[in-house]
């Protein structure tokens, strides 16, 4: 069995009681240690790489500023290094650019030579494929729309037909689509997530911080719960996804450490937030934000590394609540009401004209109708971050948004 065909990946969603929060200090005061526990190390080695082989390591900044590194495999041992300070994930790609796997931390069941489980042919539902997969399987979802809310296994790659074929659609109703809480290291990837809403019992359900971050839903929710250590609680690493008319896209909450990528984020009311007060830490990157109503990303006290994005058409780019911030590079902003906006911090996270963020049309193909390709010579083209150290498959410098980086030749949006 080809490796492409065993991507791996641990997703699993929480759902809790309503409970609003306390109304927050207007005062934040310093900002704390993000990571208080002491360092620990961790080394993976790959040793079944072939020639040729893209392998594209990208680490959140924990520990300094966060790098993307390509490496051409020559089919020797390719030995990885992290910690809880530095967590990393890793897209393996072939020599036409077509996934081979991912490398979350320790979470290396993508090259393991694991089942793949089909879905209907071979199980009725997702989710009875998804409680008979063991670590290093892969489940396979046919093209179709469901319905289902599924609650992901550790270990397991969830992996649709391609977000243009694979839908999962909650129809309007308070529920959310994939739980990640509990599944470290995990992926998700080809689907087009649609149609969640938020319960009622909020005093302000559309704001995404008003309550505790349990009581929402989303299209995909993440709760750490204890995941305040990668190298036993890898990021889930979540890509290559449509995520439309959801008041929620994505929803990281309490130590929800992630990877989240080369997604398109379209007309909903949230695109992504981090709604916490436990330090998550998480790499937003290639993704582009299209006309969401409200927040594009949302982050409340999570250290989130923002770069490559295109974001446009929001009430709000990048919205802040407390001092918790991460590094925030080579983003593209148009058409927003507002490209940033604080609670309570006056001095502004970022710039526009610095570190290569800037305000300028991303010249996409036809957005109108989904095609959010940036074509040669657009700004975003061969402008990303990490030029001097990684590329694409083709060996040209990072695109930004959904169709650069290291899966710009494999994605399919």
């Amino acid at each position: 069995m080809a490796l492409a065909s065993r991507v791996a990946a641990l997703l699993i969603l929480a759902l809790g009681a309503c409970t609003e929060q306390e109304a927050p200090d207007p005062d934040p005061g310093p900002e704390p240690d993000p990571d208080p526990q002491p360092t620990r190390r961790i080394e993976v080695t790959l040793d079944n790489l072939e020639p040729g082989w893209r392998v594209t390591t990208s680490r959140l900044g924990g520990a300094g500023t966060p790098t993307d590194t390509t490496i051409i495999a020559d089919g020797a041992p390719l030995t990885l290094v992290g910690t809880n300070l530095d967590p990393f994930s890793t897209t393996i790609t072939d020599a036409t650019g077509a996934l081979v796997g991912t490398q979350s931390m320790a979470a290396h069941c993508t090259l393991s030579e694991g089942r793949s489980l089909a879905v209907p042919s071979e199980y009725g539902t997702i989710q009875a494929a998804i409680d008979a997969a063991q670590p290093g399987d892969t489940v396979r979802v046919a093209a179709g729309t469901y319905t289902e809310s599924l609650i992901m296994k550790a270990g397991i790659c969830l992996h649709g037909a391609g977000a243009r074929h694979t839908t999962l659609d909650a129809r309007g109703e308070t529920r959310t689509l994939v739980d990640l809480t509990g599944s470290p290291g995990s992926v998700v990837t080809g689907f087009t997530f649609r149609g969640t809403r938020v319960p009622a019992g909020c005093a302000q359900p559309a704001d995404p911080f008003a309550c505790s971050g349990d009581w929402y839903r989303a299209g995909i929710y993440l709760g750490g719960l204890r995941w305040d250590d990668p190298t036993t609680h890898a990021p889930p690493v979540i890509f290559n996804n449509v995520f439309e008319d959801n008041q929620i896209g994505v929803m990281l909450n309490w130590h929800g450490a992630s990877v989240v990528r080369n997604n398109v984020f379209v007309h909903n009311d949230n695109g992504f937030v981090a709604n916490n007060f436990a330090s998550s830490r998480a790499l937003v990157a290639n993704n582009v934000f299209y006309e969401n109503r409200d927040l594009a990303i949302g982050n409340q006290a999570a250290y989130l590394d923002i770069q490559d994005n295109i974001i446009v058409g929001s009430a709000e780019g990048i919205h802040f609540e407390f001092i918790q911030t991460g590094f925030i590079r080579c983003n593209t902003f148009w058409d927003n009401a507002a490209h940033q906006a604080d609670t309570f911090i006056a001095p502004p996270r970022f710039a526009i004209g610095e570190d290569g963020n800037v305000e300028i049309e991303p010249q996409f193909v036809d957005a109108a109708n989904g095609d959010f390709h940036i074509p040669p010579g657009a700004p975003g083209h061969d402008t990303g971050c990490h030029s001097a150290s990684a590329s694409e498959p083709d060996g040209s410098p990072y695109d930004r948004g959904a169709y650069g980086g290291p899966l710009a030749a494999w994605i399919e949006l």
